[in-house]
């Protein structure tokens, strides 16, 4: 079989070629202008492209991404939830850092992995000197806006977290924070992933990690009002809804795990800090009362309508089952779940 080796400029590579059509590729970032396509037949087999921070729309794309296992949804309804979520988060939390975390200094260096459209770096930067160095790092930046909007001490990079730390960051960061990425660790093994966070942080610099609880998770009701569809749904969410074969070979195919042994790592978490490399590792929980539990009820149903969409694609069965659920929810149930944050200092 024949190999051929393309050269094109940046500019005609982005035309011809997008992320769904190199799903599957690696790739390494020098720094000069060029790209280099190795593809045997039709198939392109590695993608290795050259671009300086300008090339993307001022985002720095450090490394090439492997394929993209995002299993929701990245449009503008996504990123509103992102939003939504993340002040409500804020509500819960009490703070976007833990008071535990020092960062009353001026030339601070903080770390957003899986920044999502990067509101949480926009709330961070808003009590930040312009001293300070904010910076996301997430597989994909469709939710980000363009360099020139963002303030100056944000910088934005693209970043698979299982590949290793692109080298100028490595020890650089006082802070690293993470959240919402239960649906990344694979094989209920967080420490690939902490070992990446770890890389990332200088000696005696924090991590905080944000998670769900979701093996705590409920659904509450007023009296008499049944939560029969918003468990279903949530259940297909987390992937342990066993009670029905054709969610489950659904969720199958789409190599989602389906149990909720798969999240048991957050209750080791803390341990598992302590044995990697970090110390003092503190767990703390959160948990909403009925007052806002509409609201998040309302994130979740919105997350789950994204898996749904993105991952399921059966859309009559989603729509009947969404119509069910936010009947219950105008009725009185809500889907509860607690909220779990680590801090924890590098040694």
């Amino acid at each position: 079989m024949t190999t051929r080796y393309l050269t094109k400029p940046v500019s005609t590579l982005r035309k011809s070629f997008t992320m769904d059509d190199m799903k599957g590729t690696t790739g390494i970032v020098p720094e000069d202008k060029c790209a280099n396509t190795h593809a045997t037949g039709d198939k392109i087999e590695s993608v290795e492209l050259r671009l300086n921070e300008d090339d993307v729309n001022g985002r720095s794309v450090e490394l090439t991404s492997k394929k993209d296992s995002y299993v929701l949804m990245r449009d503008c309804n996504a990123s509103t939830r992102l939003t939504a979520q993340h002040y409500l988060w804020k509500d819960l939390l009490g703070y976007l850092i833990h008071p535990d975390i020092p960062t009353g200094f001026d030339d601070l260096k903080i770390a957003d992995v899986a920044t999502g459209n990067g509101i949480w770096l926009h709330d961070v930067s808003r009590s930040k000197s312009t001293s300070a160095e904010l910076h996301g790092f997430d597989i994909s930046l469709d939710q980000v806006g363009p360099k020139a909007w963002l303030p100056a001490n944000i910088r934005m990079h693209i970043w698979n977290i299982f590949d290793e730390p692109p080298p100028q960051f490595i020890g650089y960061f006082d802070i690293v924070h993470v959240r919402l990425i239960t649906v990344v660790v694979k094989n209920n093994d967080p420490q690939p992933v902490l070992a990446n966070l770890a890389k990332l942080l200088k000696p005696g610099g924090y991590l905080q990690w944000d998670e769900v609880d979701t093996i705590s998770s409920s659904i509450k009701t007023v009296p008499g009002v049944s939560g029969s569809s918003l468990n279903k749904l949530y259940s297909q969410l987390k992937g342990n809804n066993t009670r029905d074969d054709t969610w489950v070979t659904l969720i199958e195919k789409s190599r989602v795990h389906t149990t909720d042994c798969h999240f048991s790592w957050k209750y080791r978490l803390t341990e598992i800090l302590d044995e990697n490399g970090f110390t003092g590792s503190l767990l703390y929980t959160y948990e909403y009362g009925h007052g806002l539990a509409r609201l998040w009820n309302d994130i979740y149903v919105s997350t789950w309508k994204e898996f749904a969409n993105n991952v399921l694609k059966t859309p009559r069965m989603s729509e009947d089952l969404e119509r069910k659920g936010m009947e219950e929810a105008r009725n009185g149930a809500a889907i509860m779940t607690p909220k779990l944050v680590w801090v924890t200092r590098k040694e």
